[in-house]
């Protein structure tokens, strides 16, 4: 087992990519977090979990402190320590930007990117009791990097959190770094999950965004969850700061 006697703290591991990655970290024998503010959706994904799995869930609300802190002492509490963190947690809408409110733009911004800065300095500094490293990946996009339309509508919200996001990647590991700290993110392409499901359902732009893909298929959470994996192994203590794309090929096209 890949990642035997780790502890991983997932967020949004209530469903789509998260619950993937969660899962995945259980099979390669990691004890997991799974915080999600969708309290019924990270006890399923407990549910699904292989049978003997040291995993646990817990209520979070990655963009209050509190709650913040209340999961990284229970994690503590349960497992005794945190080697791994996936800010997974993020949210997208499809407001054209004219219309986009004040309101949503900060729910945007507060969940895709404020929440990767409360749960990562937490768990970093409980990281730097330990003294032995960690892994920190964040979940970003393409739409950090591609204005994504296909219908002349565009996401400056999500786009500019998720850009934020990759800057914070890289700011973190250059800081941690000599902590033995490393900070990763992954950029999805179209992954068929609840956030994708109403639009992969529509014929049209299905096709749209296969034309989009040179492999020709939608990417599955397994394709994240592997990537996961990957970067938090201790064979990649030498990657840090970068962005990793599970895309298809979607960018180079």
């Amino acid at each position: 087992m890949k990642l035997n006697n780790k502890v991983a703290v997932v967020t949004g591991a209530g469903s789509g990519n998260g619950r993937g990655i969660a899962l995945s970290y259980l099979r390669e024998g990691a004890a997991v977090v799974v915080a999600d503010i969708n309290e019924d959706g990270g006890k399923e994904t407990v549910s699904l979990a292989p049978e003997d799995s040291r995993v646990i869930s817990i209520r979070t609300d990655v963009t209050k402190k509190d709650e913040v802190e209340n999961m990284v002492a229970q994690t503590i509490k349960e497992f005794g320590r945190i080697d791994i963190l996936v800010n997974n947690a993020g949210i997208v809408s499809f407001t054209p930007f004219l219309e986009l409110s004040e309101e949503e733009w900060d729910r945007v911004h507060d969940i895709n990117l404020k929440g990767p800065f409360l749960c990562s300095q937490v768990v970093a500094k409980e990281m730097l009791k330990q003294n032995n490293g960690g892994r920190i990946i964040n979940m970003t996009s393409v739409e950090a990097h591609v204005v994504v339309s296909s219908s002349g509508n565009c996401q400056p919200h999500y786009n500019s959190s998720k850009g934020g996001l990759t800057m914070l990647t890289k700011a973190l590991a250059s800081e941690l770094a000599s902590y033995g700290i490393t900070v990763n993110s992954i950029a999805p392409g179209p992954i068929e999950t609840p956030f994708t499901e109403m639009g992969l359902k529509n014929p049209a732009i299905k096709k749209w965004i296969l034309e989009q893909v040179p492999v020709g298929r939608v990417g599955q959470p397994r394709d994240i969850a592997n990537a996961a994996i990957f970067l938090a192994l201790d064979e990649s203590d030498f990657i840090t700061g970068t962005t990793l794309f599970v895309d298809g090929g979607w960018t180079v096209k």
